[in-house]
């Protein structure tokens, strides 16, 4: 019995590798649950521009935005697991599955290869008479303070709801439809503050229309060392954003592997990491279980923040 589930085991293992070495032998559909133009698009047309030469096959950006990017993501989730469907993610999946109660969508999908990191940083108005997160806070128990965001149950919504429980202070939530009038938001003093990408505020920060006071990412971005992090005045405030690959649950474990390495590999191209790393991403390529496991600690983490700050749903 024994020798006789080694064999089909050994089978098993044959004929994935088999699979693996022709695969691709067809286009390949890569789909990016946001509009174009934004940075889960601009990250996919990087990476397959760079594996559609590299496998012989077209590599297909498929924008699909809505609800979130929850509608992208499920529909990727019921893709044939072959490895013909992948899916672009950032750290928003774990909220939105938790906040759509759609965990049953996660459990479809496996990890393929973690990306790159895009630090969140929290800016102020440029006028704000505040220069550290320490005076921030001590404004904010004095003065009726606002922050920007892009919308319910996102990454910058859960970042600022972390930094007033930790820090103890009521600061207003002011969702938009966006980072770009979220930005616009923090610009003209509509709102006192927001949470945005590194990239996207350094911009701004340039033109002296906005502040950066620190990341929130556990340690220092490699992007901009002098910015300090949240959690140096407020212990427990860390939020990592990041971008990602996943796939349909059970695609063979070599295809997974050669997807990966491929992955990997395009975004390690010269001319396309040095683009990717202009625009704020912080390269950390990662292996599918390491994709496995982020999403695994975000959900965990994100349930918590999520039930304590009682964001749900409207």
């Amino acid at each position: 019995m024994k020798r006789r589930a080694a064999c089909a085991f050994a089978l098993v293992l044959i004929a994935g590798s088999a699979i693996a070495q022709e695969y691709p032998t067809k286009a390949v559909r890569l789909i990016v649950p946001a509009s174009a133009g934004g940075g889960l698009d601009i990250m996919a047309r990087a990476v397959g521009q760079e594996l559609s030469p590299m496998w012989g096959q077209a590599v297909v950006v498929d924008n699909r935005p809505g609800a979130g990017i929850l509608l992208g993501t499920e529909m990727a989730s019921k893709a044939p697991a072959d490895g013909y469907t992948l899916l672009l993610v950032n750290a928003n999946l774990a909220p939105n599955l938790l906040l759509q109660n759609k965990l049953d969508v996660g459990k479809r999908l496996t990890g393929v290869a973690q990306i790159a990191n895009l630090p969140t940083v929290l800016a102020v108005n440029a006028a704000l008479p505040v220069k550290s997160i320490a005076e921030l806070i001590a404004l904010a128990k004095t003065s009726l303070l606002a922050y920007s965001t892009t919308g319910l149950g996102t990454t910058s919504n859960l970042c600022g709801e972390m930094l007033k429980l930790a820090a103890k202070v009521n600061i207003t939530h002011v969702p938009y439809k966006g980072g770009s009038p979220a930005m616009i938001a923090i610009i003209s003093g509509e709102v006192a503050m927001g949470f945005a990408s590194l990239a996207s505020a350094t911009v701004y920060a340039k033109a002296n229309q906005v502040r950066i006071l620190a990341v929130a990412s556990a340690e220092r971005s490699r992007l901009a060392p002098d910015i300090p992090t949240i959690a140096e005045s407020v212990p427990g405030v860390v939020l990592e954003t990041w971008v990602g690959m996943v796939a349909p649950a059970g695609v063979p474990q070599a295809v997974l592997r050669k997807i990966n390495a491929g992955v990997l590999k395009a975004v390690a191209m010269p001319s396309t990491s040095q683009r990717l790393t202009d625009l704020g991403y912080d390269l950390a390529p990662g292996t599918p279980e390491q994709m496995n496991e982020l999403i695994r600690s975000d959900l965990a983490t994100f349930s918590k923040v999520m039930r304590d700050a009682n964001i749900r749903a409207n």
